[in-house]
């Protein structure tokens, strides 16, 4: 069982919901920017879903865009999206926290704010995926402290030698963790 961020002293985040063009341009540019994601060599495909994906949340109501800032600045940024079947299944897109930021438990409590999301929703599980380079190792860990499962690799799926990681967490054991 995951302890609670803010027991352990995290400042407690405002989330916005993303509600016009213009923040929906800044979650995109932070998401793109250089201060969020340690790889930038985006696929063309990741570049087009973290320039839209903001945008598309004000236009279908089962994608969720949500984002912290401080001073004007967006400083964290959660994606996720009701899957294709509107069945109860979610897919966390993309997530990131500023570098100046991490280790302050932002991203522990945008996922908490996505389970209390989805479970509200009746939602029965979320899945989400990452990259097997090193890189992406903190992410890894992170899905896995949530408790999500490892449940296949596809070897060279984003580029040769890059492959992809599948991880699934049901929403009962999000209401508990």
């Amino acid at each position: 069982m995951k302890s609670n961020a803010l027991e352990q002293g995290a400042v407690q985040l405002n989330i916005k919901t993303v509600k016009s063009g213009t923040e929906a341009g800044r979650v995109s540019d932070f998401l793109l920017g250089d201060a969020c994601f340690d790889d930038q060599r985006f696929t063309p495909g990741e570049t087009e879903q973290l320039r839209w994906l903001p945008m598309r949340s004000l236009q279908e109501n089962h994608v969720n865009c949500w984002y912290t800032e401080e001073n004007g600045e967006v400083i964290s940024a959660i994606v996720f999206v009701e899957n294709e079947h509107r069945s109860g299944g979610y897919r966390l897109d993309y997530f990131g926290v500023h570098r100046e930021y991490r280790h302050r438990k932002f991203g522990w409590q945008l996922m908490d704010a996505m389970f209390t999301y989805c479970t509200s929703q009746r939602g029965r599980y979320i899945e989400t995926f990452t990259c097997d380079l090193p890189e992406y190792a903190s992410a890894r860990k992170m899905f896995e402290r949530n408790g999500f499962i490892f449940m296949c690799h596809l070897p060279d799926y984003y580029y040769p030698g890059e492959g992809k990681l599948l991880y699934i967490k049901t929403l009962a054991d999000a209401a508990t963790s």
